[in-house]
């Protein structure tokens, strides 16, 4: 089966990351995604495209962030890619929980950052990260009615 594709492309800038997750919730519904599942996709969506443009664009705006969505029968894909500097691929090998791991007592304790590809990998149920020709893709996959 052929899937229904969309690509979103927004400009390297944080206060246009709300425009994608707004889209890809509505994508996801219009797919049968229920609520939680659509918030779930959105949530990872907007980490990777937040990543994109604080890691690989050091939040530079005028670079092109490109949110590839494809829907199948049986699942979707979101490809996150942009041409700046590339992820260190490492950080999809580590394993643990060790980010979520804190005092929540203790607010000094609670990290700032470093929960969101933890967050990522756990709700979505494949990641891959390429880097060729100057092009990095971070591909994300979710099983529908799982």
């Amino acid at each position: 089966m052929k899937p229904k594709e969309i690509k979103l492309i927004i400009d390297s800038k944080l206060e246009d990351v709300a425009l994608v997750g707004r889209e890809v919730n509505k994508l996801c519904s219009a797919a049968g995604c229920p609520l939680l599942e659509a918030s779930d996709v959105e949530l990872c969506v907007v980490e990777a495209v937040t990543n994109s443009i604080e890691h690989a664009y050091k939040l530079k705006a005028g670079h092109k962030v490109e949110v590839a969505f494809a829907i199948y029968s049986d699942e979707l894909i979101v490809g996150v890619c942009d041409t700046g500097e590339p992820m260190d691929p490492k950080l999809l090998e580590e394993k643990g929980p060790s980010s979520f791991l804190f005092d929540p007592d203790n607010l000094e304790s609670i990290p700032e950052g470093g929960r969101g590809l933890a967050i990522i990998k756990e709700i979505m149920d494949s990641v891959n990260y390429t880097s060729k020709e100057g092009k990095n893709c971070f591909t994300m996959k979710k099983k529908l009615g799982a």
